[in-house]
């Protein structure tokens, strides 16, 4: 006998405006050192780059809209370019945090590290989705 489970895409909009939509987010760089996903936003923060002229990208999540095609439901990318003055810096790590919460939503680890010099930029583009 096999059972199939279907979620009405209702149920993912519903997720995904709890999770997402309306949230403010905060994407910054870091080195990671020991640190792991699962290490606290503090942990993480304490780490984030500093000088170079280096900002975090910051913002709210917009709402999104169910994706036939993908069969999800999707929210707009989520975009940070991050761009050096001065002596510049270097990072390995681009966290995301949703909402303030106490942990990263996720973290995407380049290898080997970037070094951004002075006058150089460098983008990322996140793309947040609730799928079932």
């Amino acid at each position: 006998m096999a059972v199939s489970v279907s979620i009405s895409t209702k149920e993912l909009e519903r997720q995904a405006k709890l999770v997402f939509e309306g949230k403010s987010y905060k994407l910054f760089l870091a080195t990671k050192g020991a640190l792991t996903v699962d290490s606290t936003r503090a942990a993480w923060e304490a780490v984030e780059v500093s000088g170079g002229g280096y900002a975090a990208a910051t913002g709210t999540i917009p709402a999104g809209t169910y994706s036939t095609g993908n069969g999800r439901y999707e929210i707009p990318a989520i975009n940070g370019t991050f761009t050096a003055t001065g002596g510049g810096f270097s990072y390995d790590t681009v966290c995301l945090v949703v909402d303030g919460s106490a942990y990263l939503h996720s973290a995407l680890t380049e290898s080997p590290s970037i070094t951004l010099a002075a006058g150089q930029s460098k983008s990322y583009t996140l793309t947040l989705v609730q799928d079932d």
